[in-house]
């Protein structure tokens, strides 16, 4: 009689057990059932029906909640967009970046050109004539055109000897020893207009070369400075409507998670 009793008593604590754990859980699995949108659930991206479970976008509590699918697509949007103004930032302002310091390499390069112009042109002091082997001191000339006007009044001389030793030649002895002299004198002053003739126009072609550079320069820079102000002020539109997206988007989403609450 005792064993029977100890089993009847022994079935009931264990179907008392059971519909305890039944209901425990049956209680669990409710919790984390969507009941609207908005309420809280606990496992992230479970899904109940047409709700998914989503990190409160609206930073409120609960932490996690449940959401529709309109939610979810609008909080996307909005996230969308906030990194895509980031990316647009960075992406922008590193070419306004590049243009600005491109920008200053003209306008250094064009004040070094200026600099090396006047240089030459009023402050360098160029050699005409060199006297070696004596005291007297080389004959120079300050600024371009003070050079060039020197080596001219050098060539004027030099023609001046050339035909001075041309008509000693036409009075020469053919083969004599004058004659070879008068000829050596015509052929060193030649040489020499020559090469003076050669340095004015070197001299010439540097300037030539640093003025066209400066031309080029101011172009540039002209250039550069139109395409920096363009991307700056393109910079600022499209930064103001991509941030003006962002506050639709973040309206639309709050608009969409709140629906049911």
């Amino acid at each position: 009689m005792m064993s029977k009793l100890s089993t009847r008593k022994l079935a009931g604590v264990l179907i008392a057990s059971a519909l305890v754990l039944s209901t425990s859980i049956a209680l669990s699995a409710s919790a984390d059932a969507a009941g609207k949108q908005g309420t809280a659930c606990t496992t992230l991206k479970a899904k109940s029906g047409t709700y998914t479970c989503i990190a409160n976008p609206l930073k409120t509590t609960p932490k996690n909640i449940w959401a529709t699918k309109n939610c979810i697509d609008a909080q996307a949007t909005y996230a969308a967009d906030v990194a895509n103004l980031a990316t647009y930032k960075k992406n922008a302002t590193d070419s306004v970046n590049k243009s600005q310091s491109t920008l200053a390499s003209y306008q250094n390069a064009l004040t070094v050109a200026q600099t090396s112009l006047d240089y030459l042109t009023n402050k360098k002091v160029y050699t005409i004539t060199v006297f070696p082997h004596t005291k007297t001191p080389d004959q120079t000339a300050t600024g371009l055109s003070a050079a060039v006007a020197a080596h001219q009044a050098k060539i004027v001389e030099d023609q001046a000897r050339i035909s001075f030793y041309q008509a000693a030649l036409a009075k020469d002895v053919a083969g004599s020893k004058q004659a070879q002299s008068d000829q050596l004198s015509i052929a060193s002053f030649t040489g020499s207009i020559q090469s003076r003739q050669g340095t004015i126009e070197l001299l010439n072609r540097q300037v030539a070369r640093i003025q066209s550079s400066i031309t080029s320069y101011q172009t540039s820079i002209t250039n550069w400075t139109s395409t920096v102000s363009g991307a700056i002020a393109q910079q600022k539109v499209l930064s103001a409507q991509l941030t003006s997206e962002i506050t639709s988007a973040k309206t639309t989403s709050a608009l969409a998670c709140k629906t049911g609450l």
